[in-house]
């Protein structure tokens, strides 16, 4: 019975393992998501920003 315990405590303590490192790796992917997101909209801000000054009124670029 001792031994089932034991076992019992080792399988609970990998799983808390596992659920930590899942939870690190889904923090991780959203931290690289948001940073290419970020590197994405900064882009087309500067290709709006490049395309308003070269437009000219009534151009309809809106």
């Amino acid at each position: 019975m001792e031994q089932l315990m034991k076992l019992d405590k080792e399988y609970a303590q990998w799983i808390a393992e596992l659920a930590q490192r899942y939870r690190s790796s889904q923090i991780k992917a959203g931290l690289k998501v948001n940073d290419e997101m970020l590197r994405f909209y900064w882009s087309v801000g500067e290709d709006i920003e490049k395309r308003q000054y070269e437009n000219r009124y009534g151009s309809h670029f809106y």
